[in-house]
């Protein structure tokens, strides 16, 4: 009702399917949840009742027959699609053999499934696979935190060994201790997941048109929440947990904060050392970083991830806009023209050339299809919106379309007044004939007549809405035996301007209609942008959403690092200030560390990145349009990502800088 601004008791005009106008008051609105939602599609849905169509002198013939099938022995309608395909195949070979009806086509979409289910999943996969990526990340933070809190109280392990504590009673006291912080998280997590979680579902049902019945998630979902809340960071800890606790007293009395053996990457720095000119702060921020490798690569790794998830995030954010960006090039027209019958070509384009504004004209006729093997029924997943699945068969002059060739698959594309052939894209394919290639024969149901066609290409298409088969002009009008007919037109405008589209889309409108023709619609090309931002907006909301939390995941697990390592050279630190290190040297050698291994995050993930990102625009591009998405690397991602976690390594490292730099040498003679 918004969409066509209308109210409860507005009275509105519509064309019936015998090409009367009725009008007719909006009595009510219901709620239909089987309907994608109109400001998506740009298209209103209405109900009336058959006696308001009969009331007309030449009554509208039904044209359709809904049935519910059941599985052997049930009530409820089947969830099997196969099983409902093959009693709706007999249904209609039936009707064929026995009443003589042509069958145009058996439209079976998804059973329980909404026209835009596929969104739905995207965007609640999208979430679920950043959900999994922030534990997975917090849950490396939990592991590094605790393993630098092991690693700092190894004096006080040895003290207790000494005293008489097991390796057991040791594990055991810091398992608990981490089982604590684990509960306390999932704890303080639950209250805030809940409340977001019934936020997001309920402007996720409402973005697809549904009303939820209930809120609440299944109580099975806390019981996974709590298990992996408390079950995933003692696991990722147990290792270093056993190994502190099996410390010895000897150990614990020699541990001094370096590693027991320097590492081959410490001494090639080393003897870098030796070469004059080279800052020896940089060259010792560099040996320290890499002093302990298993700290050095989690911190790594951690960031690492972090950047690897944004950046891909982000990539795919472009590669979505990128098919936006395609459609609108392909879409290079202004106007669309919709008839609702087809009228001559040379009469149409006659009225419009008169039309101000109007530069040039390309006439198709567009007519819905049903595409099947031969002497089989065609059976596609159109939604009862018929919009969602529906098939049409484009004709157009190959020599005068505006639209570019699109990408092919296979076989080539239509030649000048070529007959009998026709081009598939993917998705129609798929979904009607998945074993067919270029050479194969297919039949196609145009208005009640059985026709048959050679497929001599197959192309890629990244868009939504109907179409799926293209032939010419000739070819068309050849098989159905009829003069050539239009139905569709696109206009281009001498100003490209939203006003001047509008205004020509409603003086060819009018023009059309005082010649005698019957406009169905009349509009500016933004109204098929607007579906397309309908459409692809919310993932990529989602995408962007689910990217940034993980870099601040990844720059608090350097700040928890640079403070262990400060906390684990506090001795080295006390014996730098003891022969005459300047507190400002020592700030920049500890920041020159926390940028080393931001850097460092960034180099490694770039072939990790390249790799996610082709992967999940594959899956996220064969889930939307059987095709993946366009392959794109957000340089500018990239760019924001290096300069957040350099930035961030240099915020992140300022606290345990400070505390290094004002040691003092008693303070650090005093660290046990």
């Amino acid at each position: 009702m918004s969409l066509l601004g209308v109210s409860v008791g507005d009275t509105i005009t519509i064309q019936a399917p015998n090409g009367e106008p009725v009008r007719l008051r909006v009595a009510d609105s219901v709620y239909d949840p089987s309907l994608a939602p109109a400001p998506q599609e740009q298209t209103g849905r209405a109900y009336l009742s058959a006696a308001a169509l009969f009331a007309s002198h030449n009554p509208a013939a039904f044209d359709q027959l809904k049935i519910q099938v059941a599985d052997p022995g049930q009530e409820r309608p089947s969830r099997d699609r196969n099983a409902i395909v093959a009693v709706a195949g007999d249904v209609g070979m039936w009707l064929v053999r026995e009443y003589g009806l042509t069958i145009r086509e058996i439209q079976i979409p998804k059973p329980y499934a909404h026209p835009h289910q596929w969104q739905a999943d995207a965007l609640l996969l999208s979430l679920l696979a950043g959900g999994a990526a922030a534990l997975v990340l917090s849950t490396m933070l939990v592991a590094n935190m605790l393993n630098n809190l092991f690693t700092q109280q190894i004096p006080q392990i040895g003290i207790m060994k000494a005293i008489g504590a097991r390796s057991g009673r040791i594990g055991r006291l810091y398992l608990m201790m981490t089982l604590i912080v684990a509960g306390a998280a999932t704890l303080l997590a639950l209250v805030p997941a809940i409340l977001l979680g019934r936020l997001a579902v309920e402007y996720f049902l409402q973005f697809l048109g549904i009303e939820p019945a209930s809120l609440s998630a299944p109580w099975w979902t806390y019981v996974v929440v709590l298990a992996v809340g408390l079950g995933l960071p003692p696991l990722m800890a147990l290792v270093p947990l056993v190994k502190t606790s099996r410390t010895t007293v000897r150990a614990a009395i020699d541990h001094h904060g370096l590693g027991s053996t320097s590492s081959a990457a410490t001494r090639v720095l080393a003897r870098l050392g030796r070469i004059p000119r080279l800052d020896r702060g940089l060259l010792m921020a560099l040996r320290n970083t890499i002093r302990r490798p298993a700290r050095f690569l989690l911190a790594v790794g951690l960031l690492g991830t972090a950047g690897m998830v944004f950046v891909a995030g982000m990539s795919l954010s472009s590669g979505t806009e990128a098919i936006a960006e395609e459609q609108q090039e392909q879409g290079n027209w202004d106007v669309d023209v919709q008839l609702t019958n087809p009228a001559s070509v040379d009469e149409v384009t006659r009225i419009v050339e008169s039309v101000a504004g109007v530069s040039q004209i390309e006439a198709l006729n567009v007519v819905q299809t049903g595409v099947a093997a031969p002497g089989q029924i065609p059976v596609t997943r159109t939604y009862p919106d018929q919009g969602h699945g529906r098939i049409s068969v484009t004709a157009i002059s190959v020599a005068d379309t505006m639209r570019p060739t699109p990408k092919l698959l296979e076989g080539r594309w239509l030649n000048p007044g070529e007959t009998g052939a026709v081009v598939l894209n993917q998705v129609t394919r798929t979904n009607t004939v998945p074993g067919i290639r270029a050479g194969d024969t297919v039949q196609l149901i145009i208005a009640g007549t059985s026709t048959t066609w050679v497929v001599v290409g197959l192309v890629e298409e990244r868009e939504g809405g109907g179409g799926g088969v293209y032939t010419t002009a000739e070819g068309l009008a050849e098989a159905m035996g009829q003069p050539q007919r239009v139905n569709v037109l696109r206009i281009v405008t001498d100003s490209q301007d939203e006003p001047t589209r509008e205004a020509v889309a409603a003086d060819i409108d009018r023009s059309l209609t005082e010649a005698g023709i019957e406009v169905k619609s009349s509009a500016s090309i933004s109204r098929s942008e607007a579906i397309s931002a309908g459409h692809l907006g919310p993932v990529v909301l989602i995408l962007v959403g689910v990217a940034l939390p993980l870099g601040v995941v990844g720059v608090i697990g350097l700040a928890s690092t640079m403070g262990a390592n400060v906390l684990d050279r506090t001795r080295e630190f006390g014996v730098m200030h003891a022969i005459g290190a300047r507190p400002k040297a020592v700030r920049r050698i500890v920041v020159a560390e926390g940028v080393v291994l931001a850097f460092t995050s960034c180099l490694v993930a770039v072939i990790p990145t390249l790799a996610l990102t082709a992967v999940l625009g594959a899956g996220l591009g064969d889930l939307f349009f059987s095709a993946p998405l366009p392959y794109r690397i957000s340089i500018l991602a990239a760019a924001i990502w290096t300069a957040i976690v350099i930035l961030g390594a240099v915020l992140a490292t300022e606290a345990a800088a400070t505390r290094a730099s004002r040691l003092t040498v008693r303070e650090a003679l005093a660290y046990i």
